[in-house]
């Protein structure tokens, strides 16, 4: 192969400033002789679920975008310390920027595992695309088991940062490993290398040529792009069963395949874990005794709904005890989000067991208010035991808690006579308690009584049509009696009354309800009534007696008095009923007429007689002494009490 000898030689002379031209030379020489160990095939024909046919992407791989073109980029530094056989024993820093030629510039990286459902072998797929579509180099993907430091947080540390505190391959451990695709002349050739001993004293195998068994390579028509897969459970894995993972892939460009090779260019993202197993996470939302969830969903209750989720977890492609533990979290939320982030953490839950599937079950949550909840259940997964993480947040996962519609009984007040007062009285059951805050908890503590008011409406009467009366609103606190508030309403007309009640409810938990709406209820019912009258007669008299005096002219002016007496009697005699009383006379000779004053009625039959008398003062004016001529008979006849029809 001396024209990829020739060309790493040259790209090793480029980034070995400040070296000796002699150790330069010696490494071009290591990398004919690692090279001259394979034979590369011609074309390759295993792709497993994957089609490599040069069109790149295969659909649902994971894309990773580098910096390219005439730009910077970290990379690591060129030192002896960074060569590809010791880079994870480099003392920080490890990085720096640089700008690779075009054809060892990667713009772009894709990644992905799937499982070949005929075979059950786990396949991983990786593709490329650089700068430049000419000249060639070696692209190299490394695989390790443990993440990268923590140093390495390449979505939010600064290139400052990641050049102080990042050394990528600075976790390798044993069974960690390499793929390398020699581009030399259009070259499909792929070469794996695997690290064994123990860290950080690794060492790096021979490389060893994948066959058309085991892989596959392809160009894209335009040589820009590349793409590969490759049977991991025949290559890696040993066809075994037990399962593991490699958290930190790093997708670069080396000068060759060999242990002092460098490294030209880097992609430093955080890329998706591989593994030979997978696990999945399915839940079922439930009640906190286990009951499935109605579809309806669940009633709000009293105000406090007690649930749970339930996980089973499983796990293809191992036999691993089942360990780890269920991390659960509760959202309220609005169709059709889920509950994806976020939420209200309920606990976790550890996995027991002999085998997979384990089910467990969350810890019991609390809802307190109407609405639409979804769970969310994340598997841990057993980094000890290479088993990846699994979650769940699907549509199945959510359920939702209904209101409830309360009872309302009334009694109406007493019948009434008109003119007095109407009354009714309601007696509130079933509400539930308001969203406690928040309103998911794992205490069970709920919130307020339910609120809201009650309205008391009068029909009639003799219809339910006619309001007669509205009361004010009165106010709730949860489930009880309440009564009309006073003053108590006093109807104007007789008649049958129809009492409603009409409570508002308490949104969201407790719907509003009315009690009587169709006036059907005849304990709503009060009547009031008019009285029949009755009227007994009496009649009544009052005698009373006048007189007239006068004189012949030329006797003076007429003086004296007239006196009055009434008895009981038609001769003057007996019981006095008035007098005698005396009226003053005084005036003209042609004639002075005084009158009596009686008040006292005479109520029953009987004969009556006045004496009369005038004394006269005027000594040319004679007396006219009493005299009894004036007599009556009275007959009453009272006709007894009548009544009303």
């Amino acid at each position: 192969m001396p024209d990829l000898n020739h060309a790493l030689t040259r790209v090793l002379a480029r980034r070995a400033t400040g070296r000796s031209r002699r150790r330069t030379a010696r490494a071009a020489a290591a990398l004919a002789v690692a090279a001259a160990v394979v034979v590369p095939l011609a074309a390759y024909a295993a792709d497993g679920p994957y089609n490599i046919d040069g069109v790149v992407p295969d659909a649902g791989t994971t894309e990773l975008v580098d910096l390219s073109g005439n730009v910077k980029e970290l990379g690591p530094l060129n030192s002896n310390t960074t060569k590809i056989g010791v880079i994870h024993k480099d003392a920080l820093p490890t990085l720096d920027t640089t700008n690779p030629n075009g054809q060892v510039d990667l713009r772009r990286a894709w990644l992905d595992t799937e499982r070949d459902t005929t075979t059950q072998h786990d396949w991983l797929y990786f593709a490329w695309e650089r700068d430049a579509n000419s000249g060639s180099g070696f692209i190299a993907y490394e695989f390790m088991q443990n993440p990268a430091p923590a140093g390495c947080a390449y979505d939010t540390a600064t290139d400052a940062q990641l050049i102080a505190n990042c050394n990528p391959w600075a976790n390798r451990t044993a069974g960690d490993f390499l793929i390398l695709w020699d581009q030399q002349g259009g070259s499909k050739d792929l070469f794996l290398r695997t690290w064994t001993g123990t860290a950080p004293n690794l060492t790096l195998s021979a490389p060893t040529l994948l066959n058309a068994a085991v892989s596959q390579a392809a160009y894209s028509a335009d040589g820009f792009r590349g793409e590969a897969a490759v049977d991991l459970t025949a290559t890696i894995f040993g066809g075994s069963t037990a399962c593991r993972t490699f958290a930190n892939t790093i997708p670069s460009t080396v000068t060759g395949n060999s242990d002092t090779a460098d490294y030209k260019d880097t992609i430093l993202k955080n890329a998706p874990p591989i593994t030979n197993c997978a696990s999945s996470t399915v839940t079922t939302p439930q009640t906190a005794a286990g009951t499935a969830i109605p579809a309806g969903g669940l009633s709000i209750g009293t105000g406090v709904v007690a649930v749970r989720d339930q996980a089973v977890v499983s796990l293809t492609g191992g036999t691993s005890t089942p360990a780890g533990s269920v991390a659960f979290s509760l959202c309220k939320v609005d169709a059709p989000a889920l509950c994806t982030t976020g939420g209200t953490s309920v606990g976790s839950t550890n996995l027991t067991g002999t085998a997979y599937p384990a089910t467990v079950n969350s810890p019991t949550a609390y809802v307190t208010s109407v609405g639409r909840y979804c769970w969310r259940a994340t598997f841990s997964g057993d980094s000890a035991n290479g088993i990846p993480v699994s979650s769940d947040s699907s549509a199945t996962e959510c359920f939702v808690v209904t209101p409830v519609t309360p009872d309302l009984a009334t009694t109406a007040g007493a019948d009434t006579n008109l003119g007095g007062t109407v009354s009714d009285s309601a007696t509130l059951g079933g509400t539930a308690t308001q969203p406690a805050n928040p309103v998911i908890n794992i205490t069970g503590t709920g919130g307020a009584a339910a609120g809201g008011t009650i309205i008391f409406k009068l029909y009639g009467p003799g219809d339910c049509t006619t309001v007669a009366y509205t009361s004010p609103a009165v106010a709730v606190n949860g489930n009880g009696t309440y009564d009309t508030p006073n003053p108590q309403f006093t109807p104007t007309s007789a008649g049958t009354y129809h009492w409603v009640a009409v409570y508002s409810g308490n949104d969201p938990n407790t719907n509003g309800t009315t009690h009587n709406a169709a006036c059907g209820d005849v304990n709503e019912d009060v009547v009031v009534t008019s009285v029949k009258s009755s009227m007994s007669t009496a009649q009544t008299w009052v005698p009373n007696d006048s007189a007239t005096i006068t004189a012949p002219a030329g006797s003076g002016s007429l003086a004296g008095k007239v006196t009055f007496t009434l008895y009981n009697t038609s001769d003057c005699t007996g019981a006095v009923l008035y007098g005698p009383v005396d009226r003053a006379v005084d005036g003209p000779v042609a004639g002075v007429t005084v009158e009596t004053s009686n008040a006292t009625d005479v109520t029953a039959s009987g004969a009556f007689s006045w004496s009369v008398s005038y004394d006269s003062t005027n000594a040319a004016q004679e007396d006219i002494p009493a005299s009894c001529h004036e007599t009556s008979a009275l007959t009453i006849a009272n006709g007894g009490t009548v009544s009303s029809p």
